[in-house]
């Protein structure tokens, strides 16, 4: 996906959508190539087997397809109805296996970047700090750490992230404030010189 300023982002991707819906097959390839780096980080984030990952990718891009015609971009963020279907499959593939669902970033792989590009988070700590950061994210709540990862790994917007858990902007931008501020208490009790200054 080109990188855009998130309005201009959501409107190229919703161009991309309708025209897709249209019968556009280039409109449908580039939705794709726009969609799938994020929507593979976000499902690598949370599986750890790369053949179950690609199964689950592949099952998200199914489903867009199939159901392209119900994607109404007027009514939220492209991205964030990918990352939906992203969140939906992961956890039918639990259930498929009798398996715990979760949704969550693993531990180990939150600040992780499939791309291998520095991420929004990834920039806020000097890259000795990043295990402090690791073992303090850790230490959170899984619904407060995912927060984190999808506002500064994943890079969404705060109406994105109501989108997708479901909940009203504002709970999304209450629960995100606390969750910087727990973690950058945390860091500042272990390094009074504070590791995080900045709260997105």
């Amino acid at each position: 996906m080109p990188q855009l300023p998130w309005p201009l982002r959501d409107a190229w991707l919703s161009r991309l959508v309708v025209r897709a819906q249209r019968g556009d097959r280039e409109a449908f390839r580039a939705l794709y190539q726009a969609l799938y780096a994020p929507v593979s980080g976000y499902v690598r984030r949370r599986v750890p087997a790369r053949a179950d990952a690609e199964d689950v990718i592949g099952q998200v891009f199914f489903r867009l397809l199939e159901g392209l015609a119900r994607i109404d971009p007027k009514r939220g963020s492209v991205l964030a109805y990918a990352l939906q279907a992203a969140r939906n499959a992961l956890v039918d593939q639990a259930r498929g296996r009798g398996a715990h669902v979760s949704v969550q970033a693993s531990e180990d792989e939150s600040l992780a970047r499939v791309d291998g590009a520095a991420g929004p988070l990834e920039q806020l700590v000097q890259s000795e700090q990043e295990a402090r950061v690791r073992a303090e994210l850790s230490r959170l709540d899984p619904e407060t750490r995912e927060l984190l990862v999808l506002r500064y790994v994943d890079g969404l917007r705060h109406p994105e992230i109501a989108q997708l858990l479901g909940l009203s902007e504002a709970a999304v931008r209450q629960r995100s404030s606390r969750a910087v501020r727990e973690l950058r208490a945390r860091l500042n009790e272990t390094d009074p010189a504070g590791a995080l200054t900045h709260d997105g």
